[in-house]
């Protein structure tokens, strides 16, 4: 609760202005990178602040009245906050999971509510389905495009229930996936329109079964099922089981397994919920032991978790400094300085296209190839296939260089930039074909781009003059 109350504090700081946001774009972010996890973050605080305040409302002492004034103002800041957070997914948590706590204890004259007014009733599930088309008409793109993400997932899931095997991360192998599903050619307009090169399902339990097999994803539902059904049966544990259930809601539309702070709640909550659980089970002398013993692992664990991304961040940190000479075309310099992090920086698909575009520069055609086919273990993003399409075209090698650039069309459909490529390879005299060149052409002319860009009018001028040419 009081993490969750300087977290609301700070937001609120940054929409008055006051505070710095993490991320250029957002004004609201907490100390997160974006305003997703923030809000996810504050939807699995909310229910347990709100079972502090309702379980000691009515009671009389000082400490009671103490106990309900403080679980009432973090219920209070967080409230204010989330609304501007405008993520759909930490909505529905907080929405699930304080509905489970005020059931939990006001359940029967909730119950009671329901039989008599039936009618007040419909009407409030009415309103939540309006307000559920509201929100998926707000974002309707990003709606359709997690649709999509999920889609894709399960097929990936289905061709490989075992899961990853070639140890891939999930956006390579998601990347794949979806150009297997476009080359089939069996899908609409609206799906090639919002597709995208994401780094996370936006459901962890499908990442889960995507990454690790079908049977692990399985494993963790019954795991987080079982303590839930537990925590149920114990009316002083509705607070943490509030908790559990906003951070499964969350988990199946984001990714907050990938949240260094949003991890050290999942970790704290589940063994806390797991402590309380032995201690039912084992004698009554042992209970505070086993407690403290189950909470040291979740401390303990959290602070692993933490150690981890820190290495990380410092790694990034180390790196974001040499871009500079990257940026500035100082090829030479840059792939001295990148080979010095390459141990540590090899997990970032960034760093990898870096590292691989600033080889091809260098003509180093042989080791831009093979650090390009590293990026595509980490990233599905199809600017790799492009960079490689240009680089077997630059060695000679136009058949691999076709392949590459098709497979990128495949990718992501609506995207200009492979078909642009594509029209200057079939350009070269060695491999002119006329027409595989008018159909790339038309592509490139009269597709409808995301953005309207200059670079997409340069595209299409410089097309023209092939054209011309080739007349």
């Amino acid at each position: 609760m009081f993490g969750g109350a300087v977290q609301a504090l700070l937001g609120l700081g940054q929409i008055a202005g006051l505070y710095p946001s993490g991320h250029s774009l957002f004004v609201l972010t907490g100390t997160f990178y974006n305003p997703g996890p923030y809000s996810g973050y504050l939807a699995a605080i909310l229910p347990v602040a709100l079972y502090r305040m309702l379980s000691v409302n009515g009671r009389t002492g000082r400490r009671a009245k103490v106990e309900y004034y403080v679980s009432l103002c973090v219920v209070m800041l967080v409230l204010c906050v989330l609304p501007a957070g405008m993520s759909r997914a930490a909505w529905l948590a907080a929405f699930v999971s304080c509905g489970y706590v005020t059931f939990r204890i006001y359940g029967d004259r909730i119950k009671f509510f329901m039989l008599k007014y039936k009618y007040a009733v419909l009407g409030v599930l009415l309103s939540g389905i309006f307000l559920a088309a509201g929100a998926y008409l707000m974002k309707r793109d990003s709606a359709d495009g997690r649709l999509l993400i999920w889609k894709i997932t399960m097929r990936a899931i289905a061709d490989n229930p075992m899961g990853e095997e070639r140890g891939r991360t999930f956006s390579a192998l998601y990347g794949d996936a979806q150009e297997e599903y476009f080359m089939e050619g069996k899908f609409s307009d609206a799906e090639a329109w919002v597709a995208g090169s994401p780094d996370f399902a936006f459901n962890e339990f499908l990442q889960i079964a995507a990454e690790r097999g079908i049977w692990v994803a399985v494993a963790v539902v019954v795991w987080l099922l079982v303590l839930l059904g537990f925590a149920g049966k114990r009316k002083r544990l509705t607070g943490m089981g509030g908790c559990l259930v906003s951070l499964m809601v969350f988990a199946s539309f984001s990714y907050p397994l990938h949240i260094p702070a949003i991890v050290s709640v999942w970790v704290l909550t589940v063994m806390v919920l797991m402590g309380e659980w032995l201690v039912a089970i084992r004698p009554e002398k042992l209970a505070k032991v086993v407690l403290l013993l189950a909470a040291l692992a979740g401390l303990g664990a959290s602070v692993s978790i933490h150690r981890v991304y820190e290495e990380r961040v410092q790694a990034a940190r180390e790196w974001m400094p040499l871009r500079g000479l990257y940026r500035a075309g100082d090829y030479q310099a840059a792939v001295k300085a990148y080979e010095k992090l390459y141990s540590r920086m090899n997990w970032n698909d960034d760093y990898c296209f870096e590292y691989g575009r600033a080889l091809y520069r260098l003509k180093c055609y042989e080791k831009a190839e093979e650090e390009l086919k590293r990026a595509l273990t980490v990233s599905g993003d199809p600017m790799i296939l492009n960079l490689l399409g240009r680089n077997a075209q630059d060695k000679g090698e136009f058949e691999k260089a076709e392949e590459f650039l098709i497979r990128s069309t495949h990718r992501l459909p609506e995207r200009i930039y492979p078909y642009y490529l594509l029209v200057k390879l079939y350009a070269v005299p060695e491999y002119y074909s006329r027409e595989k060149l008018v159909r790339a052409a038309e592509k490139v002319l009269y597709s409808e781009p995301k953005v309207n860009s200059t670079a997409v009018r340069e595209m299409r001028q410089e097309v023209r003059s092939i054209l011309n040419e080739r007349k």
